[in-house]
């Protein structure tokens, strides 16, 4: 199982995975499940671990989505019918769902990767959509209704495949993270998009990458098994380059402002989520990162603003052996509900985590 995504409501929670499905799970009872009345072991059927909570029920399956492993999958942010799902065979498919069916149906397959999609997101508002590949390319869709996609642009400057892609969540800002151990933010100028910052310090693979709820940082994750959290600063340049009577694209400028180092996590890290602080948080809260990867751990960080501009990352809680001895290949906090934390591996189960407060 490759990922998890949860809908608008945070009640509702799609996955996908090799068999060429992607299925959607509630909880049975969402007010009872999302108050602490849950069940934590698993339901044992006629003697035998069937590995799923009687708390939570697959609702649908959508078979043979693709012809191919569905790599990603993500419900689009406005409203929790309809979904998208990238695949190995070089598609991205959107499904859609009448008010009150649980029956998705396919409503535009999106082609134009050379081979394997990575990774689909939807920009906050739902118009547009991105996809990443292993053809070294990022893909923006716009959302014209009614099952109607247009391609607006087709970014090619990583020199390796993508692995994910990641919408900003106030501005129109992309970023990609890629095998050739780069970020990318891409921003939009007069209806063409453009490489507005490279961002480099990773030694190896950019595996995922997350924004803090209000923007302001974004964190990322790699085979070089640390986390960095990088900030926007002003890149200066713009004054003289319109002086000159040059027309200028303002470009980005990152600083790196939190590390954590190799040494916490003892594999590559595949996954991270950023969730928003708690309404009575302290001022300088961040929320908490979440992780997993190769080591079969998930820890989870408490982001803090600290002193002369950087940030405090520090180790809450290391949940060893979260998937057996399998990697976690996602983690993915619920938008609504805050505490809970959904991952998936390479078991091919679901967990649901809550952090205790």
């Amino acid at each position: 199982m490759s990922r998890v995504s949860w809908d608008a409501s945070g009640t509702r929670l799609a996955s996908c995975s090799s068999d060429k499905s992607a299925r959607i799970w509630a909880p049975i009872s969402p007010d009872k499940f999302f108050s602490g009345d849950y069940v934590t072991s698993p339901m044992d059927v006629d003697g035998e671990d069937r590995r799923t909570s009687p708390s939570w029920q697959c609702v649908e399956t959508i078979d043979n989505a693709h012809k191919r492993t569905v790599r990603a999958v993500a419900f689009e942010p406005t409203r929790s019918r309809a979904l998208a799902t990238a695949s190995f065979d070089g598609t991205t498919a959107i499904w859609d769902r009448e008010p009150g069916s649980d029956a998705h149906e396919c409503v535009a397959t999106l082609e134009g990767h050379e081979n394997e999609a990575k990774s689909v997101a939807w920009s906050p508002g739902g118009q547009l959509l991105a996809t990443c590949g292993r053809d070294k390319s990022v893909w923006i869709w716009e959302a014209n209704g009614e099952g109607d996609f247009d391609c607006i642009s087709v970014l090619m400057e990583h020199a390796q495949d993508v692995k994910l892609v990641a919408w900003h969540p106030r501005d129109d800002l992309l970023a990609s993270f890629s095998y050739d151990n780069t970020i990318r933010i891409w921003k939009e100028d007069d209806d063409d998009w453009y490489s507005a910052a490279t961002i480099g310090g990773h030694q190896s693979t950019v595996w995922a990458g997350d924004f803090s709820a209000d923007g302001r940082y974004l964190a990322s994750v790699s085979d070089d098994r640390t986390v960095r959290v990088w900030a926007q600063r002003a890149s200066g340049g713009e004054e003289g380059a319109a002086s000159a009577g040059f027309y200028y694209r303002p470009d980005l400028a990152y600083e790196c402002v939190a590390v954590v180092p190799d040494s916490v996590h003892a594999r590559a890290i595949y996954s991270v989520s950023w969730c928003a602080p708690a309404a009575d948080a302290a001022p300088g809260a961040l929320g908490y990162l979440a992780t997993g990867g190769g080591d079969n751990t998930v820890r989870v960080f408490r982001a803090t603003e600290a002193a002369g501009g950087s940030i405090d990352v520090a180790l809450e809680v290391a949940q060893a052996d979260a998937h057996g001895l399998s990697d976690i290949n996602c983690v993915k906090w619920n938008p609504v509900h805050p505490g809970w934390l959904a991952t998936c591996g390479d078991d091919g189960v679901i967990r649901i985590w809550h952090l205790e407060p």
